[in-house]
């Protein structure tokens, strides 16, 4: 029988039977807690009139109510249900709150409540308590964790103007406040609270945690008089281990040097949890391979000892691959800086490391020797491994689950080989340094010119992704002249319905030899051209759009920077000399040869992943197919065994990851790398130094490209400013006149395809993506790294 119970006066006995929020509610009055008003409808007879509760509500008084859900597995320690419920406000007069009552009550058969219940409570039996209150005339609203989620020991308070409901519907976004030691670190724009408003709401808020005994997340609100009310009361339903630093690398890095050259241009920004235990793992673990193979490492090396990780962002560690400089004859700190980040990290010691007797040296660079000269075998290694992987993504999830296992081993070899391929070419360009840094005084020169000497290869296939897209463009004008003007749904619907065989042709040709390419290759998460091809589609437009110019014709040829390079080099030293730097060139074939196989790998495991995480989602284990890249490869298994609170911390990975996306660290740190604030734009700034990789030098307007829409909006002659660049960046290379990165180096993927064309390049130029804007009149100068800013102006 419907029973009516006032919030203060619920008996302890029927605590566990009402439902999280009436119990909150009803434990926040009990510890001193400001509370609106109300009681509670429970047992419910869903037949019942709901005339004595209708009663109940006249005599009561409040005028405008809420009547909210307070289901038996709603606000629980294992689960939320936010949002699965109905919840009605300002509920006025009698008969609208009788519907209002039942409708809540009906929510618990809606399809969305089914859904959840099937997804995270295996179809728990769930019964329906209703909570009345007394509305509050809102000033502002708003919840509080006592955990923040993207700062350990920070309280996370979150505001909005007027109804909390704006905030946790996700109607307006949310004025954050973090509430560290008894102050806000940051007040917002225009603030609804008050410093000391928020610091109140904080503290209150962390006392709940003594109360109720552990992490917890209320609602509260700010009534016209200042007044502070709590409206719900819930515990943190997330794990506490999910913070933004969750994932970091357990190898100690407090005396090591850390650095986002080479693996950020790689893998810029954050990665999601999925891709740091597979595609990083198996990154991590090809350098490994290596130096076990030269007796420098033992086996047991644990991982992410070269590739860590720090608040899901990947950077090398030069210490532990500093160890080879005094294992190994042939090697020495400042040319791994610069084959590794672009230019030599004069501040930052290899710590004081114990070199290597002479005989244990020569039994180290034996192997290495070998793996320097390994490229062809390599090569051949690689294409034996990619064709033993293989997927049959027709079987159930667990099959599909065991065949990622299986071929995962495969794809660490892929890795070891390509880094095979990377000390060819590596250990080609530093024995060019070596033997050459002393007849020139500037290192950088050096390492223009030599960079120089690196264009214009037969067969690469990263330049092969541009000129195919070329000739196709070529193809599809002879056969549509109009088709530069298409938008990107009309070029593919032109593809589709009405190109010629010959275009259908060379288009099928492209993305059977580069489909497996796209916009940050290196994430899981991201989808390859074969998968999206509205990607495919955006970048052809682009190349369509410049298809009269090639300024590859304007590259100075490679033999004139090997001159140059070798100026002082005469006879038999000439011919060796010459010998290395066509090695070089070689060697950066082999590499992105590798480089290739490595992303068609990868896309294997994307399709893999894709379709196991479609099959979870159908079968209720996951609630989307996206939710599947924030565990981690192990954590996949173990949802797959029915662990479902693994579905939570998943979510809670997916909310605080565009925190992690939006952190900047230095580009080089002595100790764990720590995010640092994005600095503020210097108006006054004219000219910034960098690394000169491509010779030339060009003047026009800037465009800073973040992603692959910015990259859409490239106009002709305009200057490339991004924070590093990949292959998927390279058909916009066609219509640019300059590049400027904020980190990479002169064997990057990116920039080995910008020399191809002649681009005016700098890199190693830091914090250019906040202190440059869009618009902005530049000159860059390839010769010398620097880069000027003539005058600011807008684009339309």
């Amino acid at each position: 029988m419907t029973k009516i119970i006032d919030l203060q006066a619920i008996p302890a006995e029927l605590l566990s039977q009402v439902g999280g929020k009436a119990r909150g509610l009803n434990g926040l009055i009990r510890f001193g807690y400001a509370v609106p008003e109300g009681f509670i409808v429970t047992d419910i007879d869903e037949n019942d009139s709901f005339e004595a509760a209708a009663a109940k509500y006249e005599s009561s008084g409040f005028g405008e109510v809420s009547v909210r859900s307070s289901a038996s597995l709603e606000d629980g320690n294992d689960y939320s249900a936010a949002g699965q419920f109905s919840t009605f406000l300002n509920v006025s007069g009698t008969e609208a709150f009788k519907q209002a009552v039942r409708d809540c009550v009906a929510s618990l058969h809606s399809v969305t409540a089914e859904h959840y219940a099937r997804t995270f409570l295996q179809s728990a039996e769930c019964r329906m308590t209703v909570v009345v209150q007394k509305m509050v005339d809102a000033r502002c609203a708003g919840v509080i964790f006592t955990k923040a989620p993207m700062r350990p020991g920070a309280i996370l308070v979150e505001a909005v103007p007027g109804l909390g409901e704006n905030l946790v519907s996700g109607k307006m976004a949310a004025q954050q406040y973090l509430v560290i030691d008894g102050r806000v670190e940051t007040m917002p724009e225009n603030p609804v609270l008050t410093e000391s408003e928020a610091v109140y709401i904080a503290e209150g808020g962390k006392k709940t945690e003594e109360l109720f005994g552990q992490p917890m997340d209320l609602e509260w609100a700010v009534d016209r008089d200042g007044k502070v009310q709590w409206l719900q009361a819930r515990p943190i339903t997330i794990e506490e281990s999910v913070t933004v630093n969750e994932l970091d690398s357990v190898v100690d890095g407090e005396h090591c040097v850390n650095t986002t050259g080479n693996i950020g241009e790689v893998m810029p920004g954050a990665v999601t949890p999925l891709n740091l235990s597979t595609n990083m793992y198996a990154l991590d673990y090809g350098v490994k391979a290596t130096l076990v193979e030269m007796h420098c490492m033992p086996e047991s090396t644990p991982p992410y000892t070269y590739i860590s990780s720090y608040y899901n962002h990947m950077f090398f560690n030069m210490t532990n691959m500093y160890r080879t400089c005094h294992q190994t004859f042939g090697t020495a700190k400042h040319t791994l800086d610069i084959i590794l980040c672009g230019h030599e990290l004069t501040e930052y010691p290899d710590v004081d490391m114990k070199e290597d007797p002479v005989w244990k040296k020569i039994l180290h660079t034996i192997p290495y020797m070998k793996l320097v000269f390994s490229g062809e075998a390599a090569r051949r290694g690689m294409d034996r491994t990619i064709a033993r992987l293989k997927f049959d993504l027709t079987r159930d999830m667990h099959d599909i689950y065991r065949q990622i296992l299986e071929n995962f081993e495969l794809f660490k070899k892929v890795h070891y080989y390509h880094y095979c391929t990377s000390y060819y070419s590596g250990g080609a360009t530093n024995m060019l340094t070596l033997f050459l840094e002393k007849d020139f005084e500037d290192r950088n020169q050096l390492q223009a010119i030599l960079a120089g000497c690196l264009t214009q290869i037969e067969d690469f296939e990263s330049a092969n992704v541009l000129r195919m897209m070329r000739s196709l463009s070529q193809l599809i004008l002879e056969d549509a002249p109009d088709a530069a003007g298409y938008s990107v749904e009309q070029l593919a619907d032109y593809m589709v319905n009405r190109a010629s065989d010959v275009v259908k042709e060379a288009y099928r040709t492209f993305m059977s030899k580069h489909g497996h390419r796209g916009i940050r290759e290196m994430e899981i998460r991201s989808l390859s051209w074969n998968q999206n091809r509205k990607s495919f589609f955006t970048s052809l437009k682009s190349v369509l759009a410049s298809s009269g110019s090639d300024n590859a014709v304007l590259a100075k040829p490679w033999t004139e920077y090997a001159d140059e390079l070798l100026y002082k080099c005469q006879g038999g030293k000439k011919q060796r000399m010459m010998k290395y730097v066509e090695k070089a060139r070689k060697g950066v074939c082999y590499r992105e040869y590798t480089k290739s196989k490595v992303i068609f790998a990868l896309d294997l495991f994307k399709q893999a992943y894709r379709r196991l995480s479609e099959l979870m989602t159908d079968a209720g284990l996951l609630p989307d197919v996206d939710a599947v890249y924030f565990l981690t490869q192990e954590e996949v298994g173990r949802l797959l065994e029915g662990e479902m609170s693994l579905v939570k911390k998943a979510l809670a990975r997916r909310r605080i990851f565009p925190q992690q996306e939006s952190m900047k660290f230095p580009f080089v740190t002595l100790g764990i790398p720590r995010p640092v604030s994005a600095r503020e734009t210097d108006s006054s700034a004219t000219s910034f130094q960098g690394t000169p990789v491509s010779r030339g030098t060009v003047s026009g307007k800037a465009r800073v490209v973040r992603n692959e829409e910015d990259a859409a909006s490239l106009e002709n002659g305009e200057i490339m400013v991004a924070a590093c660049t990949d292959i998927g960046w390279t058909p916009y290379y066609n219509i640019i006149g300059g590049l400027v990165t904020e980190i990479g180096s002169a064997l990057s993927h990116g920039i080995v395809v910008a020399r191809e064309y002649a681009l005016p390049s700098i890199v190693n130029v830091p914090d250019v993506m906040d202190e440059i804007h869009t618009g902005d009149m530049l000159t860059i100068d390839g010769n010398t790294g620097m880069v000027f800013i003539d005058e600011r102006c807008a684009l339309v």
